[in-house]
């Protein structure tokens, strides 16, 4: 199937009309019951056992700053992501400014290619975009402050360390 880019807000492919949300034209739903679907995606079931586990074969997706706007200076919030063959994201998100890192856990929807994340144990923040979106150099994501609010924000690849 061909890979589908997320791109949230004006002049993007998922839009926000009269509380109402729409993707490529198709009305998917509320605004609320957006938020609820990815809420629900993003809860991934614990691993079986530690077998599972430890037999799980991560694909790096990159490291990348995260960012509230293009204009934004210089980065302070960065998140690592992985991907499982099963469609698994897990990853660790870290804020330089107060030292903090929290994990990031969540999946893809292999129908949609949607990916939605929750950051740390918060249940009512929830990260979404496409898997396509983290293939690219600069992803747009939504992220879900319960399923009253919204917000645009910017995932910008970082380049990979120099090997010496």
């Amino acid at each position: 199937s061909q890979p589908i880019f997320y791109d949230f807000g004006p002049g993007g492919n998922v839009n926000f009309i009269a509380n109402r949300v729409f993707i490529s034209g198709a009305d998917v739903g509320s605004v609320e019951e957006f938020a609820q679907s990815a809420a629900e995606l993003a809860t991934v079931p614990p691993p079986y056992d530690e077998e599972e586990l430890d037999e799980t074969e991560w694909m790096p997706l990159g490291t990348f700053a995260v960012s509230t706007s293009e204009d934004e200076g210089e980065p302070t919030r960065y998140v690592q992501l992985a991907v499982s063959q099963q469609g698994i994201i897990s990853g660790t998100y870290f804020n330089s400014q107060t030292e903090v890192s929290q994990t990031v856990l969540g999946q893809v929807d292999h129908d949609t290619q949607r990916v939605a994340m929750r950051l740390g144990e918060d249940d009512n923040l929830v990260i979404e975009t496409g898997i396509y979106n983290l293939t690219l150099d600069e992803a747009p994501v939504l992220v879900h402050f319960g399923a009253e609010r919204s917000e645009f924000f910017l995932l910008v690849r970082m380049d990979e360390p120099e090997e010496e």
